[in-house]
């Protein structure tokens, strides 16, 4: 049983880590591309604010290696991802954070919320051609805690969505598409079990909504340490 468990251990830290790198380089060279821009047009003001939401969101990804953190640090990940962003496509991007402050002490997995929020960018407002809103919200009920990213962008057919929705059952090893959310999705349910984990809902022309469920549990920095 200890040598099964330390077995899980591992691969939860190794799928953590997968997610990480995978996160780190694009982004990372995209947003210092936008830094240089913004100091090149003499707009100082707001390659600061960048550079301050850069430093969070990296301080908040490493967390001196713990695998969980709280909520309200998992939207203060989130909020300097999306105000970044933001500046990026200040054309069409909108955003609302609406997490109950009754769950910040609350934890969660680190990179839970960030992939979906990116899923949503990237796949669902870019190509809408006009301005969208992505809007994070958290509830508890009961026992559970639901958070839900919700956009306004693309949408899919529903075969894509069916197809989306068996892929992020899979080892993320495994899928063809969708490794961010398989990642997150297998990562909830190693740690939680089966009972929990996604939820993606789509309609064509009208967006998406992942919701994840997890189990309400304190935070304990002790614990973690």
């Amino acid at each position: 049983v200890s040598k099964i468990k330390e077995d899980e251990r591992k691969i939860r830290k190794a799928d953590l880590r997968l997610l990480q790198e995978q996160i780190n380089p694009h982004f990372l060279y995209n947003t210092l591309d936008t830094i240089v821009w913004l100091i090149e047009g003499n707009d100082s003001d707001k390659a600061v604010n960048m550079v301050m939401s850069l430093s969070e969101f990296f301080r908040l990804v490493l967390s001196k290696g713990k695998e969980y953190i709280t909520i309200q640090e998992e939207e203060l990940h989130i909020k300097s991802y999306l105000e970044i962003q933001q500046v990026r496509y200040r054309d069409i991007l909108e955003y609302q954070i609406q997490i109950d402050p009754e769950l910040y002490q609350y934890q969660i997995l680190k990179l839970t919320l960030q992939p979906l929020v990116e899923n949503s960018l990237y796949h669902g407002i870019k190509y809408k051609r006009a301005k969208g809103s992505i809007t994070v919200t958290g509830q508890m009920e009961g026992d559970r805690i639901r958070l839900r990213v919700a956009d306004d962008g693309v949408g899919m057919e529903e075969k894509d969505l069916y197809k989306l929705q068996r892929e992020i059952e899979k080892p993320c090893k495994e899928t063809e598409k969708g490794f961010g959310l398989a990642n997150v999705n297998e990562r909830i349910r190693m740690n939680f079990g089966v009972e929990y984990g996604m939820k993606i809902d789509s309609v064509k022309g009208k967006g998406t909504c992942v919701e994840i469920v997890i189990p309400a549990v304190q935070y304990a920095a002790e614990k973690e340490e």
